[in-house]
């Protein structure tokens, strides 16, 4: 019979081991290349300013070492900072990166909420040694935004009307629930458990009123480009109620701008609105400034391309283009409404003749569109006509012209149009309308997805970013440039591992 060997840690023996921390970075790791970036090719003696202790005080944690920590945590999906906390203490990886100084975890939640600023400039260092290794082409950009609830709850927005509402209710809730067990305290004594569940239910409806009332001192109104009151939010107040594909969400848009050649992130900044579109100038001065600063020059005589999908589309945003000689590639939000079930072009505003004595417009079969005042669409204001019911239910053309004939019989109206800056004939969106009618700028426009989409797949899904764990713009942004560096230096780790052969995993 054979005789094997017998090793004690077969039975939970421990081992005592003499461990080197920095022979368990691997050369060819992300670790390894993270812990040769930070504070040598990556300057960040930025955070230096931050300590004042050079002559009284405690000894601080480097900054070099909570960069990498935090980084390193982010890339493997790890976004907690008690969690962070627990790698430097328990992961030896996490301990060779902070060379065993292992910071408690409120050191690490207070480096990522106020370092926001910080993290800006590292991001564009970051991007500068991205373009040293040649990884970011310069010519073509697409940018999106990525929709992520944050630390706030869409229970407690709304109208100074709806949470004066919800106010009323929290003080009706807590006077009910006293006078209940009252009346039960009077006809049994309450045991512990009881007792304990009445308090804390108690201490939440406290809490809760506390909380909506003390922010109702102080609540400004928040209104809109229409004019009307906005959503305020108890929690987080710069957050917004946005639109995703997993319905309504308290919190931010992360956007970001992603270069064709590598999908290196060139600019990132998360935002608290409904929308994006808005925030395109901006963005894109940002874009270009941060490309000139790490050193990416433009060719003579050519125009940088933005891609954008149409959630970006107004005649605002094709003006900034336009007066910063960048190239945009922007498909119309309507664009499939003007075709019929037949995938005919139908009637638009553009087929309507103006007069401008009487101010009306003609339709195709001669009939009147009278002038109805001013209406919005979406973030555009223009000048509505509507025509009679009685001209357009036996229109031989309504088949064309109006949508569906339910919009005649159940709606009791006839066709309207809305005049507004964008669908005039000169205007920049409608020049926009004739480049994607081309099969050049269709071919051009189709390589958007293939360059933003994969990065926000990245860092949401790989890097499990489903959420912002903190309140406020500021150290939202400062989240969201993180998790970009990390998305950007995985594309330097990338590139050492194929120039030195190594094979993906």
């Amino acid at each position: 019979m054979a005789r094997y060997r017998y090793s004690d840690t077969e039975a939970g023996q421990g081992l005592f081991l003499t461990v080197n921390l920095k022979e368990q970075l691997l050369p060819g790791t992300f670790e390894y290349m993270l812990d040769e970036l930070i504070g040598n090719k990556i300057d960040i003696s930025t955070f230096d300013e931050n300590y004042k202790n050079d002559e009284t005080g405690a000894k601080a944690i480097p900054p070099a070492a909570l960069m990498k920590l935090i980084i390193y945590g982010y890339s493997k999906g790890i976004k907690s900072s008690r969690k962070i906390g627990e790698l430097a203490r328990n992961n030896i990886i996490g301990k060779a990166l902070t060379e065993d100084m292992e910071p408690h975890w409120t050191t690490i939640a207070d480096f990522i909420s106020s370092n926001s600023e910080k993290f800006k400039e590292i991001f564009s260092r970051v991007l500068a040694y991205c373009v040293e290794l040649g990884l970011v082409g310069g010519n073509t950009f697409a940018v999106d935004g990525l929709r992520l609830p944050s630390n706030a709850s869409t229970q407690m927005s709304g109208t100074m009307a709806e949470l004066e509402k919800k106010l009323a209710l929290y003080k009706r809730m807590a006077e009910k629930h006293v006078a209940k067990h009252r009346k039960e305290d009077m006809l049994v004594e309450m045991d512990s458990e009881e007792a304990r569940h009445y308090k804390e239910r108690q201490q939440h409806l406290t809490k809760q009123i506390e909380k909506i009332s003390g922010f109702l001192e102080n609540m400004e109104n928040r209104i809109g480009k229409q004019g009307k009151e906005i959503k305020s939010n108890v929690t987080d107040n710069q957050s917004a109620m946005i639109h995703s594909s997993k319905g309504i969400i308290q919190g931010y848009i992360g956007i970001a701008v992603s270069d064709k050649a590598n999908q290196v992130i060139v600019n990132a900044e998360a935002v608290g609105t409904a929308g994006e579109g808005e925030h395109l100038p901006d963005i894109l001065d940002n874009t270009l400034k941060g490309l000139k600063e790490a050193g990416v020059k433009r060719p003579e005589d050519t125009q940088p391309i933005f891609m954008a999908d149409a959630n970006y589309f107004s005649e605002d945003n094709f003006k900034a283009f336009q007066n910063r000689d960048v190239q945009a590639i922007i498909p119309d939000p309507y664009e499939n409404r003007r075709l019929d079930s037949s995938s005919k072009r139908r009637i638009e505003a553009k087929d309507f003749k103006y007069h401008e004595e009487g101010n009306y417009y003609e339709c195709p079969n001669s009939k009147r569109l009278e002038y109805k005042g001013q209406k919005s669409l979406g973030q555009e204001e223009g000048a509505s006509y509507k025509a009679s019911v009685n001209d357009c239910r036996p229109c031989p053309l309504n088949s064309r012209c109006i949508r569906t004939k339910k919009e005649i019989s159940k709606w009791d109206r006839g066709r309207q149009i809305l005049i507004m800056e964008s669908n005039k004939p000169e205007s920049l969106c409608t020049a926009m309308r004739k480049k994607l009618s081309t099969l050049e700028y269709q071919n051009l426009y189709a390589y958007r997805i293939q360059i933003i989409e994969p990065v926000f797949a990245n860092i949401s899904y790989c890097k499990g970013l489903n959420r912002f764990t903190l309140r406020g713009k500021n150290k939202v942004n400062g989240q969201w440039l993180l998790f970009c560096m990390v998305h950007n230096l995985s594309k330097c780790h990338n590139l050492n591992r194929h120039e030195t052969g190594e094979n993906d995993t």
